[in-house]
């Protein structure tokens, strides 16, 4: 039996893959501990371990949790999420430019994850690895300090995705000024984890902020090899010459809804908003069938409907949105609200065509009568939808993105903010869709209906679903969380140590607090030995 702790990401399209794996971790007789900021994903993970113990390793559970958060963060989770990060980060009219041009989630996650480093490096002494999404940084900082194996699940279709924040298409140029601009946003908590947590460690030496991870790591990604591109040059840069034979594709690791899958996103207290209460009417879409119509099926993602609902950055039309939303051009209200607008006098009353929409919670705030041949619901049930519908018109997110390979289903991508744009993209290149870059600026009623047409059309759909079909081949013989775990397994008894941590300043012996331990080290080129 192997303790691994598992390093929670409040977010649904990366905490669903997590959800599969561990459950697969927990057949096989594994214990996973699951370290949470938050109370966000709680209910989630206990309704996927539903036939599993909880309780510790040691008196025989499956699961246990270590919680982080303290009374100050349960006070800010219960309020308005515009208000999760005061008092954490500078209000924007008191931050550098350095830090305008830095997402606030990144400030925010910096300053928070410095705060409670100390408790991930305990929670590293305990257990025998580490899982964590690349996008966090304590997860990989613990686990090549303590020496722990590491293994960094990209929730993504390609490792090229991953380092979103520095860009994934500039030149490696580029992306060293992203990340120069980053180091100096965030220079209070690194000289913090510098200085008084371990000495001489510098992130940005070792990692590629939202990249972290390590060549001496395991690295799963739930794509395939067909989404695979070139990795950015400075991540290349960074894990050297066999940053590859780290990189595994497992294909997507999905539970159904039954089984605990998140079709919509918990607030950071674990509450959710406008949480349907009748279960979903699927004799509605089978009816619709019956009389020959097509079913579209939109959504556009936990995250906008949600989460970036009210993002007032990305509506300020400030020189820093850009950077400030991570390629967010509205707020979601802005973008969903258009979006939904579009779709409705699109189809609105049409005879040959019905939609699924499943809205997110704040659906009254945008002030539309739903048409009866519109089906709206704050969630829905997305992975059986999809095998019962024609078209999925989508931000694009990887999540949906397999999922609608799978069930073969022609895709519109309209893209929010961050990898969507580059998913968007991927979908032209392996001709299974169609695609937009700025959804708002170019989706008008006219468009959506060409769009959908095509999507529609028999010939052309029936092209798009031959590539899907072949594509979902190759993610069903990827292996899944079976695959991933038995990598994990090979990857955590093999396991022979990291390569040592690059510092920044010689330091010949360190003191570990209130222990009396002290451990000497070797240092040569400003490395650990």
């Amino acid at each position: 039996m192997t303790k691994f702790a598992c390093c929670v990401i409040d977010a649904a399209g990366h905490m669903n893959p997590l959800l599969a794996l561990t459950s697969e971790l927990c057949e096989r007789g594994h214990h996973v501990l699951f370290v949470l900021a938050s109370p966000m994903m709680v209910g989630a993970i206990k309704k996927s371990k539903a036939k599993f113990t909880e309780g510790p390793a040691e008196e025989g559970g499956s699961y246990s949790f270590e919680t982080l958060w303290t009374e100050e963060d349960l006070a800010r989770f219960a309020g308005p999420r515009e208000d999760l990060m005061k008092g954490v980060i500078p209000d924007n009219e008191d931050q550098t430019e350095d830090q305008l041009g830095t997402p606030n989630f990144f400030l925010y996650s910096w300053a928070k994850g410095v705060a409670i480093m100390d408790k991930y490096k305990r929670i590293a002494k305990s257990v025998d690895a580490v899982i964590g999404d690349p996008i966090m940084m304590n997860p990989s900082v613990v686990a090549l300090m303590e020496g722990k194996p590491l293994i960094s699940s990209v929730t993504l279709p390609q490792f090229a995705c991953v380092p979103s924040l520095i860009g994934i298409m500039e030149d490696e140029e580029e992306q060293r000024a992203k990340m120069e601009r980053m180091e100096r946003a965030v220079q209070e908590s690194s000289d913090k984890l510098r200085k008084d947590i371990y000495p001489g460690f510098n992130f940005f030496k070792n990692f590629v902020a939202s990249a972290a991870m390590l060549p001496t790591g395991l690295n799963l990604c739930t794509g395939v090899k067909e989404f695979d591109k070139d990795l950015p040059a400075l991540l290349q840069r960074m894990m050297g010459e066999e940053a590859k034979d780290s990189m595994h594709y497992v294909g997507p690791m999905v539970l159904s809804e039954e089984d605990g899958h998140i079709s919509q996103a918990p607030k950071n207290d674990g509450t959710v908003e406008g949480a349907a209460v009748d279960a979903f009417p699927m004799d509605r879409i089978e009816q619709w069938k019956a009389e020959g119509r097509k079913v579209i099926y939109a959504s556009f993602g936990t995250v906008a409907s949600n989460m970036t609902w009210n993002w007032e950055e990305a509506d300020s039309g400030e020189w820093y949105a850009p950077h400030k939303c991570m390629g967010a051009r509205q707020s979601g209200k802005v973008y969903c609200t258009h979006l939904f607008t579009q779709l409705m006098e699109a189809f609105g009353g049409t005879q040959d065509v019905a939609v699924v929409l499943s809205s997110g919670p704040h659906f009254d705030e945008c002030g539309l009568e739903v048409p009866e041949n519109f089906l709206v619901r704050p969630s829905v049930p997305q992975v059986e939808v999809l095998e019962h519908v024609d078209a999925f018109v989508s931000h694009g997110g990887a999540n949906s993105l397999f999922e609608s390979i799978a069930a073969a289903v022609p895709l519109l991508i309209l893209p929010h903010f961050g990898d969507q744009h580059a998913n968007g993209k991927m979908v032209v290149d392996l001709d299974i869709g169609l695609y937009h870059d700025d959804p708002v600026a170019e989706v008008t009623v006219e468009v959506l209906r060409e769009d959908v047409a095509k999507l529609l059309d028999p010939q052309i759909a029936s092209m798009f679903k031959r590539k899907m079909q072949r594509l979902h081949e190759s993610i069903r013989s990827a292996g899944g969380a079976r695959r991933a775990v038995d990598l994990i397994e090979t990857y955590v008894e093999n396991f022979k140590g990291h390569a040592p941590a690059k510092l920044d300043e010689p330091v010949e012996v360190f003191q570990r607090c209130g222990t009396g331990e002290i451990k000497d080290f070797v240092i040569v080129d400003s490395e650990i030995h």
